[in-house]
């Protein structure tokens, strides 16, 4: 693996885990992601994105621009993902922001 790509997160990398997130009022959230098998932890601060368009994918969907902090490396990474659902919601990394 390059140096300069060490301790990034891949984008097609898909990652299984355990998260516990606050939405807060002013609609950003927060918390944390334990990656399983291994139980690494990582913080998670999100905001939402305004669309620019009008969405037709459904009232519960949401852009947002979601930072992983590695506590261990010191290394945070920032990517926009996709928000489906609301108590169960889930997080997908998205190909093309269309909003």
């Amino acid at each position: 693996m390059d140096e300069e790509r060490e301790g990034e997160i891949e984008k097609k990398e898909e990652w299984e885990g355990v998260a516990s997130i606050a939405l807060l009022p002013c609609g950003s959230i927060s918390g944390h992601f334990i990656h399983t098998p291994l139980s690494v932890c990582y913080g998670l601060h999100g905001t939402e994105l305004a669309c620019e368009t009008e969405c037709s994918r459904g009232e519960d969907y949401r852009l947002i621009k979601l930072t992983i902090i590695d506590y261990s490396s010191k290394k945070e990474q920032t990517v926009v993902v996709e928000c489906k659902g609301h108590d169960a919601a889930r997080i997908n990394n998205v190909e093309h922001a269309h909003g």
